[in-house]
């Protein structure tokens, strides 16, 4: 079982002004127990996702069939990227996913076509700070 920090914290912590309201984390289980796939648990504030671990094209599949747009997040930290052995091929079909994103996550996508750009799962100063300008310009519409 391995247990990795996700979401905005995966990438914003430590940049100027950036206050989450919540911490998710994922958690790898080779055996999961009481789910096939993947569940979510979410207390104060903690959100936890556990996933199966399977083949990374498998895994993708299941989130492309999921038509949850929000499960393409999971495989863009580069810690899952590494542990699951994935590439940059791998996540290409969880493109379907992009146009079902929630204003609130476009910089996903900057992330997810920054990847694609960078043929690896790493991002410039630039392409951060572009994803974070988009993290920060929708979190601003929600407090006006």
């Amino acid at each position: 079982m391995k247990k990795i920090l996700v979401g905005s914290r995966a990438y914003f912590s430590g940049m100027d002004g950036f206050r989450p309201h919540d911490t998710d984390y994922l958690v790898l289980e080779l055996h999961p127990k009481g789910y096939e796939w993947r569940r979510e648990q979410s207390l104060r504030g903690v959100c936890t996702f556990f996933y199966k671990v399977e083949e990374p094209a498998r895994m993708v599949q299941r989130a492309v069939d999921s038509k949850d747009a929000l499960q393409l997040c999971k495989f863009l930290v580069p810690e899952v990227a590494s542990v699951l052995k994935m590439t940059i091929d791998d996540i290409r079909p969880l493109e379907v996913l992009l146009p079902l994103l929630d204003e609130k996550h476009r910089y996903y996508e900057v992330i997810f076509r920054s990847y694609l750009e960078n043929s690896s799962f790493s991002l410039t100063d630039k392409q951060r700070q572009e994803a974070y300008a988009s993290y920060t310009e929708t979190r601003k519409k929600e407090r006006k």
